[in-house]
C-alpha cells in the first residue's frame, strides 16, 4: 500500500461501525490497485466536502445523516439521485463533483435475488429519508405497489407524491402489514414501531441496518424471511465500485469480505492517535483515556524518557534515521500493553512495518487540522523537520506527503479543528456506537 495513489471514503455520523471499507479495500488489493478506502466522521455535509478538496479524495460515499443536505454542495446528479433528492456516491470528474445514487439498486437486485417478482407484491417502506426515498424510488421503478410511512407523516405524503405511490401514518402499521409481503425499514437501529405478534411468517422483511436491530429479532422470531442490511450495503457497492474504479466488482468476493468485523473489540483494546504535527493527539488523548478509563502514553514522551534527551536534541545528535528506529522499537514494545490510549509521533507512519503495528493492535483514529490550524498550534523550533528546513516549501511537502500513509492505516478519521473536549465526545460516541452490545 505504499504506493497509494487514490484515496476514497465513506463519511457520515456515526461512521465508524461502516463495513464499506472491507468491501472496498479488498477489491482494491485484488485488483492490485494503488487506493485506499477510510471512514470519515463530521458533523456537518460541507465539512465531508472540505475533506474531499482537501485530502484529495477521489471518490466518496455518503450516509446517515447527509444523503440529502450534501446534495447543495455538488455541481451535478445524476437521475436517479435528482429523483431521490440523496446521494450515496460522490465521484470527482475533471474537476467536478458529481453524485449519484446507488442505493436503489442495493434494495431491488437484494428482493430479486430471492426469486421475488416485485411487480407482484405490496410493499411498505418504513422511512421518508434519503435510504427510504431510495427504496421507494427503486420498487416503483420496478412495478411493485408500494406504501410510504414515516414518522413524520408529512415527509410520507411528500415521498408518495414524488415517486406515485400511497402515503400511510405509522399509527396504521399492524393494518397495513396485513396487506403487505415485503416490509422494507431505513429506520435508525433501536427505532422500530412494528410489534412482534404484526408480523406472520410470509412476511419478508428487509432491514437496512446491519448493527444490532430490534426488527431484525423479533422478525427472526416469527419466522420470517430476513434480508439484513449488509445485502443492501453489498449490491449497492456493487454499481459504486463501477463508478469508482471503471471496473466490474467481484459480488463472491465482496459477499465473503462481509462475513467479518472489521476489528473485534479484542483488537481495540488499544487506541492510537495518529496526524500531522500540531492536530491535538496529546490533548485529545489524555481526554479520551480519562472518558474510557484507560492509560494514556505519548510515543514521544516515552522515547525522551528512555533515552534523557528531548526528540529535538536526538535528531540533532543522531539524525532523523536513529530517531525512527528508536521509534519503531518503542512502539513495538507498549503495544503489547492494554487499554492504552497512544499518541504516535506524526512521521511515525512512513514505515510500513509500524503502520501495520498500529494497525493490527489498535483502533486507528486520525486526527484530521489543516494545515494552517495545524501549524499555528506548534513552535517550529520544537519541531526537527520544520526547524532544520524552515517553514518555506517544507510543511506543505511534507503534510502532504504523510496523507496517503495516514489513510493506509485509520480505521477513522476525526476533525481536530473544534476545541478538544468536543473531538474526543465524538471520537468516544464514535467507539461506543461501533462497539456496544
Amino acid at each position: 500500500m505504499s504506493e497509494t495513489k487514490k484515496i476514497f471514503a465513506v463519511t457520515g455520523n456515526p461512521v465508524l461501525h461502516s463495513k464499506s471499507p472491507l468491501l472496498f479495500n479488498r477489491l482494491f488489493q485484488d485488483n492490485e490497485e494503488k487506493a485506499v478506502y477510510i471512514r470519515i466522521s463530521v458533523e456537518k455535509a460541507s465539512e465531508a466536502i472540505s475533506f474531499f478538496e482537501e485530502i484529495g479524495l477521489s471518490g466518496m460515499n455518503v450516509t446517515s445523516p447527509f444523503k440529502q443536505t450534501i446534495l447543495q454542495k455538488l455541481d451535478k446528479t445524476d437521475p436517479a439521485a435528482a429523483a431521490i433528492d440523496a446521494v450515496n456516491t460522490v465521484v470527482k470528474d475533471k474537476g467536478l463533483l458529481n453524485g449519484f445514487n446507488t442505493d436503489h439498486i442495493g434494495v431491488t437486485s437484494s428482493l430479486k435475488q430471492l426469486g421475488l417478482r416485485l411487480q407482484e407484491h405490496h410493499c411498505l417502506v418504513l422511512g421518508a429519508g434519503g435510504a427510504g426515498r431510495a427504496a421507494v424510488y427503486g420498487l416503483v421503478q420496478e412495478g411493485a405497489n408500494v406504501i410510504v410511512a414515516n414518522r413524520t407523516h408529512a415527509k410520507a405524503v411528500q415521498a408518495a407524491k414524488t415517486f406515485g405511490c400511497q402515503a400511510a401514518s405509522l399509527d396504521d402499521l399492524r393494518s397495513l402489514l396485513n396487506t403487505t409481503e415485503i416490509v422494507v425499514s431505513t429506520l435508525a437501529p433501536r427505532i422500530n414501531p412494528i410489534r412482534k405478534e404484526w408480523l406472520r411468517p410470509s412476511h419478508v422483511v428487509f432491514d437496512a441496518n446491519y448493527p444490532h436491530s430490534p426488527l431484525s429479532d423479533i422478525a427472526l422470531s416469527q419466522g420470517c424471511t430476513i434480508i439484513r442490511g449488509e445485502e443492501w450495503l453489498l449490491n449497492q457497492a456493487i454499481p459504486v465500485y463501477k463508478l469508482f474504479t471503471g471496473k466490474d466488482a467481484d459480488r463472491k468476493c465482496m459477499k465473503d469480505t462481509l462475513s467479518s468485523d472489521f476489528k473485534s473489540k479484542e483488537n481495540c483494546d488499544n487506541i492510537s492517535l495518529i496526524g500531522f504535527m500540531g492536530c491535538g493527539k496529546t490533548t485529545i488523548g489524555r481526554i479520551i483515556a480519562k472518558k474510557l478509563g484507560y492509560s494514556f502514553k505519548d510515543i514521544d514522551a516515552v522515547i525522551e524518557e528512555r533515552e534523557g534527551k528531548t526528540v529535538s536534541d536526538i535528531f540533532r545528535l543522531k539524525g532523523e534515521q536513529d530517531f525512527r528506529t528508536l521509534e519503531k522499537s518503542t512502539l513495538s514494545e507498549i503495544h503489547k500493553d492494554k487499554n492504552t490510549v497512544y499518541a504516535c509521533g506524526g512521521g511515525i507512519l512512513q514505515d510500513p512495518a509500524n503502520r501495520d503495528t498500529l494497525s493490527r493492535n489498535s483502533l486507528v483514529i486520525w486526527l484530521y487540522a489543516s494545515l494552517e490550524s495545524s501549524l499555528q498550534r506548534i513552535d517550529p523550533r520544537s519541531r526537527p523537520l520544520l526547524d532544520t528546513e524552515g517553514q518555506g516549501e517544507k510543511p506543505q511537502t511534507l503534510f502532504h506527503r504523510r496523507i496517503p500513509h495516514y489513510a493506509q492505516a485509520a480505521d477513522l478519521l476525526v476533525l481536530s479543528e473544534t476545541n478538544p473536549e468536543k473531538t474526543a465526545e465524538n471520537i468516544y460516541d464514535e467507539i461506543h456506537y461501533a462497539f456496544a452490545d
